[in-house]
């Protein structure tokens, strides 16, 4: 069984508004326990819309969102259905408090959300809020904070007087703390230098081998090449493939839809272009494909 079913849904803006936005668009697919999905498309393409259903921020408005036991529609109709088919109450429709500890979102600056006088204050919030004892709020934000790799010694400063990179990896710790089986991340590098970025997506990385599902919207298709096991592609609201990043880069009409290749397949075209006469198609890293290389060269 899947952990997340998105079933033909739709979602409209000011939808009484003759001049009203279609941000989704009957979009259907699954995502299973323990997948690293990268969510990506052109600006506007409704990713940011999608995943803020995974957790009732957002209704569709046709169709519905199902996480785990957890449904998330506004469709009066779909409600209807699976009142009837599920055995399901009014109630069961409106449990985003505990839908919210299973799915952990971290927006774009997530930092920006930061607001208690201390790092540990700060972390303790999330599990405080979901009913935890004061006790064990704080063990479990001393926990989050040393997996994303904050020390002892940071716990009674300000949020505000860190690094970037460091805010964001107190803000993810704020998330963990309440140990979501998902982690949605949008656009969890933006606006980092190259070693908070880094640092981020290796946190990111641990914290999916120890098997959280982990859902990120982005833009770098380098970030998509490295650490995604799936990619799943929107274009003008609607669904278009699920693939995996080799499959995804190696196809011929990725410019449709509005993606950069990385530099990776950049280089793999080029080869191919000026004629090299080895087949280069199953070569994934750097690695593989400076072994093909060689072995043309006979080294």
């Amino acid at each position: 069984m899947s952990l997340i079913n998105f079933d033909n849904i739709s979602f409209i803006y000011n939808k009484k508004d003759p001049n009203h936005y279609d941000a989704l668009k009957e979009v259907s697919f699954n995502i299973e326990r323990g997948d690293f999905i990268a969510l990506v498309g052109h600006t506007g393409s409704g990713k940011s819309t999608l995943v803020q259903t995974l957790n009732g921020l957002l209704l569709p408005t046709s169709g519905y969102t199902k996480v785990l036991d957890y449904y998330v529609t506004a469709d009066k109709e779909i409600i209807k259905k699976l009142r009837k088919e599920k055995g399901l109450k009014k109630k069961d429709f409106k449990k985003f408090a505990s839908l919210r500890k299973e799915v952990g979102m971290v927006f774009q600056f997530p930092e920006y959300q930061l607001f208690s006088e201390t790092i540990l204050k700060d972390v303790m919030f999330g599990p405080l809020n979901f009913g935890m004892k004061e006790e064990e709020a704080k063990n479990k934000a001393i926990e989050a904070l040393s997996e994303v790799g904050i020390d002892e010694s940071y716990y009674e400063k300000s949020p505000f007087e860190i690094s970037g990179g460091e805010k964001r990896r107190v803000a993810i710790a704020g998330i963990i703390a309440s140990s979501p089986s998902i982690l949605v991340l949008d656009e969890p590098t933006v606006g980092l230098d190259p070693n908070g970025k880094k640092e981020v997506l290796g946190l990111i990385k641990k914290i999916h081998e120890k098997g959280t599902t982990i859902i990120i919207v982005t833009h770098d298709m380098d970030v998509v090449m490295e650490y995604a096991t799936k990619v799943v592609v929107l274009k003008d609201s609607r669904f278009i493939k699920m693939v995996t990043p080799n499959e995804l880069f190696n196809s011929k009409d990725l410019s449709n839809y509005s993606l950069e290749i990385p530099s990776f397949y950049k280089f793999k075209r080029y080869l191919d272009e000026f004629g090299f006469n080895k087949d280069i198609s199953n070569a994934n890293t750097i690695d593989e494909l400076v072994d093909v290389i060689g072995e043309s060269y006979g080294k």
